[in-house]
């Protein structure tokens, strides 16, 4: 619910950029026509023909097309903006809602990384030849491997909480018209 001056909180304006891009996702498909239809390979009669139902004016959505992506460009700018003008707190560090989104993706980058590396500290490889056994031993200790793991679940959890607390308290310069 917009504030009393009009503005969206942040949580409203990225919900509203998603509803921009579902809108923009069909009114391109609409003002395409025939232009590109996905099931025109297995359509082989070649005496079809499709024409505008009576009450589609295409130039009508052909400009709310334009005027929703300018709408969405001036959104998504608000959106910046606010992503770089709030703070959160990380570990006792003040630090842009925009930092927290990096942070947050190279943690999930991190998660899977170490989650592998948990994998293969789990298990020595046996490898069994005619005389004798070779043992090739983990290069990571498991136990500090998993604490690892668990460390970054632990900050991925306290940021995306933060992010979420901030969305839910920080309004967007933007009016929804």
């Amino acid at each position: 619910m917009p504030d009393d001056k009009g503005n969206l909180y942040l949580f409203e304006a990225i919900e509203l950029r998603n509803e921009y891009d579902r809108n923009i996702k069909l009114l391109k498909k609409l003002t395409q026509g025939d232009q590109d239809r996905g099931d025109r390979f297995f359509n082989n009669r070649e005496e079809e023909e499709r024409e505008p139902a009576q009450d589609f004016d295409q130039k009508k959505q052909e400009d709310r097309l334009k005027k929703l992506k300018i709408k969405r460009v001036k959104l998504n700018q608000a959106i910046q903006e606010a992503n770089f003008k709030y703070q959160i707190d990380q570990d006792g560090e003040e630090i842009s809602i925009a930092e927290a989104l990096e942070i947050r993706k190279n943690l999930l980058t991190d998660i899977e990384i170490i989650s592998q590396r948990v994998i293969d500290s789990a298990y020595k490889r046996i490898i069994h030849k005619e005389e004798r056994d070779i043992v090739h031993k983990p290069k990571h200790s498991f136990k500090q491997v998993y604490d690892d793991y668990q460390e970054n679940i632990r900050k991925i959890r306290t940021i995306i909480t933060q992010i979420h607390i901030a969305n839910l308290r920080n309004k967007v310069n933007f009016k929804e018209e």
